[in-house]
Formats: structure tokens, sequence, C-alpha cells
């Protein structure tokens, strides 16, 4: 089976790459930065998998039908799509964030996954089966000051994800999000961005520690296996308790 994962280049996206050739499946490396993609492909193959690894814009929809085309050129339409590519942008105010911004931010988290969806559902709806997994935040369930347009695009998403869901499951496909917390990649652990950052990130998570990328590639797998096909329109939150913790009471303990 072909899989794609966008964003693929490192982080979360590599280690699900990886993850994905090691289970059997041929998986498209998609990312805009090309060396980062080809080096993920060349050490699944060096492992014994199949991967061919694709420069693209996700947010361009020339680039995302060629990366498709490419696919079923090579071997066969892609019935695993994960996606993951993502930018979380500047930290500011809502009124400073300018058109440019938006249209970057918007357009790769969010315009990536419908160009993909759009163009690879009609081809798993021929196939009975298609297995989609959308890589929202716990910041698409919740709000975060500063960072609005990335919130946004996850509230998006994880909207999308409930209405493939409804409109799609008939046909034996099946679209899930996954919110992560704060991860331990270069988009979700931002030291340089805000002072005493990590500091910041443990005092808010109940585990004390941001998660590895391969912990949230495992329950990628997961959800585009054999055993899920009856989990559909979910979204799956992995924070380490963030999101269960108001922490208003944290100075009460031992009282």
């Amino acid at each position: 089976m072909t899989a794609i994962v966008t964003g693929a280049g490192r982080g979360i996206g590599a280690a699900t790459a990886k993850r994905l050739a090691a289970g059997g499946m041929r998986v498209g490396v998609v990312d805009i930065r090309e060396e980062e993609a080809a080096q993920v492909a060349a050490d699944i193959t060096r492992e014994g998998g199949s991967a061919l690894s694709l420069r693209g814009d996700v947010s361009v929809r020339e680039d995302v039908e060629r990366v498709i085309a490419t696919l079923e050129q090579r071997w066969t339409t892609p019935l695993v799509l994960v996606n993951n590519a993502g930018v979380g942008g500047p930290f500011h105010r809502v009124d400073e964030v300018s058109d440019k911004e938006w249209d970057w931010i918007i357009g790769t988290n969010l315009r990536s996954v419908f160009l993909f969806t759009r163009d690879l559902l009609p081809k798993m709806k021929q196939q009975g089966f298609g297995r989609i997994v959308n890589v929202a935040s716990i910041q698409g369930l919740l709000g975060s000051a500063h960072s609005s347009t990335y919130v946004a695009s996850k509230h998006g998403m994880i909207g999308y994800t409930k209405t493939i869901a409804a409109e799609w499951g008939p046909y034996g496909i099946t679209c899930n999000a996954i919110c992560p917390g704060y991860v331990d990649t270069a988009l979700g652990v931002q030291p340089d961005a805000i002072a005493d950052y990590m500091k910041r990130v443990m005092a808010k998570s109940p585990v004390k520690r941001t998660a590895q990328p391969d912990e949230v590639a495992a329950l990628i797998e997961h959800l585009v296996g054999p055993h899920s096909g009856y989990i559909n329109g979910a979204s799956y939150t992995i924070d380490g308790g963030i999101s269960a913790h108001v922490g208003i009471t944290d100075d009460l303990e031992g009282s």
C-alpha cells in the first residue's frame, strides 16, 4: 500500500514515514525542504523499506497534483494520507498579523489538507478504502494568545476532519485528527521565541516533559492500521495531560 506523509523531512513527519515504511508501506516523503526529505527516504531505504522523496509546496495545487501523480506512476494510488505539514508563525497579536502571514499559515496548515484530500478521496472511493490522519494540535481545541492564525488553522483542520468522516465513511474511508501538545521538534519547542520557553512548557505539563516525535507517530500508525476501521471523525489528544488540567489549584498541593 502507498502512503503520503507531508512535512516528512523532520519531526513527527519523519518518524511517521519511518514507522509506516517499517510496517511494509511504500511511503512518499513530501517536504518543501528537499534535502531533508531525501535524507529520510534514504534512511528508510537503508533499513529495507520503500520510500520516495518528493519536494513540494503543499499549499500549491500543481505541486500536490504532481506528488500524487508521481506516486501513482511509481507505485499505486496512495490510500493512506497523513497531513502533517505545518508552520507556526511568529508570536504576536491579531492586529499585527499581515495578509502574507495569514495566507502562508492557512495555506500550509489547512489549504494543504483540502488539496490532498480533494484529489485523493474519489480515488480512495474507487478502491473502497482510505485512511486519512490530520495532524492538528491542542491549539485546535483551545485558544492561545499571540498565535491566532495557527489556532484558526488547527480549529479548521479538526472541523474539516469531522466533515470528511461524515461524508466519506460509507465508502470505507476514515478520517481522524490528532492533537499533539508540545513535541520535541523545531515547531513544537521554540526556545528562542519566548524567554524560559521550556520552563513554561514543563510547568504546564502534568508529565513534566515534551513528547518525542515517535510517540506521536505511533498513534498515527495505529489510526491508519488494520484495527482502526471503526475509528472515524475522532480527535485524539496526545499532550501529556496539558488540556486536562486547568492548573489554577497547583499551589494547593500538599496544603
